[in-house]
Protein backbone atom coordinates (compact mmCIF):
# COMPACT_ATOMS: atom_id res chain seq x y z
CA UNK A 1 0.00 0.00 0.00
CA UNK A 2 1.43 3.47 -1.53
CA UNK A 3 2.70 5.67 1.91
CA UNK A 4 0.58 8.94 2.87
CA UNK A 5 2.28 11.87 2.72
CA UNK A 6 1.50 15.39 3.65
CA UNK A 7 4.34 17.82 1.80
CA UNK A 8 5.40 21.14 2.67
CA UNK A 9 4.73 24.25 0.63
CA UNK A 10 8.50 24.62 0.29
CA UNK A 11 8.61 20.88 -0.83
CA UNK A 12 5.54 21.19 -3.13
CA UNK A 13 7.03 24.18 -5.11
CA UNK A 14 10.70 22.63 -5.37
CA UNK A 15 8.93 19.93 -7.07
CA UNK A 16 8.35 22.19 -9.78
CA UNK A 17 11.31 24.50 -10.36
CA UNK A 18 14.51 22.62 -9.57
CA UNK A 19 15.54 19.23 -10.53
CA UNK A 20 16.25 17.11 -7.35
CA UNK A 21 15.00 15.26 -4.42
CA UNK A 22 11.38 17.24 -4.45
CA UNK A 23 10.87 16.73 -7.80
CA UNK A 24 12.08 12.47 -7.59
CA UNK A 25 9.47 12.77 -5.22
CA UNK A 26 6.52 14.58 -6.86
CA UNK A 27 7.53 11.89 -9.91
CA UNK A 28 7.03 8.81 -7.21
CA UNK A 29 3.36 10.13 -6.49
CA UNK A 30 2.59 10.24 -9.93
CA UNK A 31 3.98 7.43 -10.64
CA UNK A 32 1.73 5.80 -7.53
CA UNK A 33 4.34 5.00 -5.09
CA UNK A 34 2.65 7.35 -2.48
CA UNK A 35 -0.61 9.16 -2.12
CA UNK A 36 -0.09 13.09 -1.55
CA UNK A 37 -2.69 14.62 1.09
CA UNK A 38 -3.33 18.19 1.02
CA UNK A 39 -6.11 20.63 2.42
CA UNK A 40 -7.25 24.00 0.56
CA UNK A 41 -5.08 25.83 3.49
CA UNK A 42 -2.22 24.50 2.22
CA UNK A 43 -2.89 24.90 -1.42
CA UNK A 44 -3.95 28.50 -0.67
CA UNK A 45 -0.16 28.78 0.90
CA UNK A 46 0.97 27.07 -2.43
CA UNK A 47 -0.33 29.45 -4.63
CA UNK A 48 0.37 32.82 -2.75
CA UNK A 49 3.97 31.98 -2.54
CA UNK A 50 4.21 31.08 -6.33
CA UNK A 51 2.85 34.54 -7.13
CA UNK A 52 5.27 35.94 -5.90
CA UNK A 53 7.26 38.30 -8.24
CA UNK A 54 10.46 36.25 -7.48
CA UNK A 55 8.83 33.26 -8.86
CA UNK A 56 8.16 35.04 -12.64
CA UNK A 57 11.24 34.36 -14.17
CA UNK A 58 11.23 30.63 -12.91
CA UNK A 59 7.97 30.16 -13.97
CA UNK A 60 8.27 31.14 -17.50
CA UNK A 61 11.42 29.62 -17.84
CA UNK A 62 9.43 26.19 -16.86
CA UNK A 63 6.65 26.96 -18.95
CA UNK A 64 4.29 26.60 -16.12
CA UNK A 65 1.48 28.87 -15.14
CA UNK A 66 0.32 29.01 -11.18
CA UNK A 67 -2.94 27.67 -12.46
CA UNK A 68 -1.29 24.98 -14.20
CA UNK A 69 0.80 23.65 -10.56
CA UNK A 70 -2.41 24.35 -8.59
CA UNK A 71 -4.36 21.97 -11.04
CA UNK A 72 -1.53 19.53 -11.25
CA UNK A 73 -1.35 19.21 -7.61
CA UNK A 74 -5.60 18.92 -6.96
CA UNK A 75 -4.87 16.54 -9.68
CA UNK A 76 -2.56 14.18 -7.90
CA UNK A 77 -4.06 15.04 -4.43
CA UNK A 78 -6.42 13.40 -1.86
CA UNK A 79 -8.03 16.55 -0.73
CA UNK A 80 -8.45 16.42 3.52
CA UNK A 81 -11.99 18.57 3.29
CA UNK A 82 -12.07 21.11 6.28
CA UNK A 83 -9.38 19.36 9.30
CA UNK A 84 -11.29 18.85 12.11
CA UNK A 85 -8.69 19.63 14.33
CA UNK A 86 -7.22 23.42 15.63
CA UNK A 87 -3.28 22.24 16.45
CA UNK A 88 -1.07 24.95 17.62
CA UNK A 89 1.81 23.27 18.79
CA UNK A 90 4.30 24.81 15.97
CA UNK A 91 7.17 27.29 16.97
CA UNK A 92 5.64 29.14 13.61
CA UNK A 93 1.71 29.15 13.63
CA UNK A 94 1.53 28.84 9.94
CA UNK A 95 3.14 25.34 9.95
CA UNK A 96 0.23 23.97 12.02
CA UNK A 97 -1.75 23.40 8.99
CA UNK A 98 0.27 20.54 8.16
CA UNK A 99 0.05 18.91 11.52
CA UNK A 100 -3.86 18.95 11.01
CA UNK A 101 -3.45 18.00 7.14
CA UNK A 102 -1.48 14.92 8.60
CA UNK A 103 -3.38 14.19 11.71
CA UNK A 104 -6.60 14.14 10.22
CA UNK A 105 -5.46 12.10 6.54
CA UNK A 106 -3.72 9.69 9.19
CA UNK A 107 -0.51 10.33 7.08
CA UNK A 108 2.50 8.26 7.32
CA UNK A 109 5.16 10.79 7.02
CA UNK A 110 5.38 15.31 6.82
CA UNK A 111 7.89 15.82 4.00
CA UNK A 112 9.67 19.02 5.02
CA UNK A 113 12.43 21.03 4.47
CA UNK A 114 11.62 23.81 7.56
CA UNK A 115 12.98 23.98 10.63
CA UNK A 116 10.49 24.56 12.72
CA UNK A 117 8.56 21.46 11.68
CA UNK A 118 11.54 19.47 11.68
CA UNK A 119 13.01 20.13 14.92
CA UNK A 120 9.43 18.63 16.37
CA UNK A 121 10.68 15.07 14.51
CA UNK A 122 7.65 13.89 14.47
CA UNK A 123 3.64 14.96 15.70
CA UNK A 124 1.88 11.97 17.44
CA UNK A 125 3.17 9.12 15.95
CA UNK A 126 4.18 10.72 12.27
CA UNK A 127 7.36 11.24 11.27
CA UNK A 128 8.75 14.87 10.09
CA UNK A 129 11.34 13.96 7.75
CA UNK A 130 13.29 15.63 4.99
CA UNK A 131 12.51 14.10 1.43
CA UNK A 132 15.72 12.35 0.76
CA UNK A 133 15.02 9.90 3.75
CA UNK A 134 11.30 9.60 2.43
CA UNK A 135 12.88 8.82 -1.34
CA UNK A 136 14.93 5.94 0.45
CA UNK A 137 11.53 4.12 1.53
CA UNK A 138 9.96 4.55 -1.87
CA UNK A 139 12.53 2.78 -3.84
Amino acid sequence: MPLKLVLDTNTLVSAFFWEGNEAELFRKIEQGKAKLYITNEILKEVEDVIKRPKFDKVMKDAGLTPDQIIQKIVSLSHLVIAPRLIIKVCRDEKDNKFLECAESAKADYIVSGDKDLLSLKEYKGIPVIRTWRILNSLE
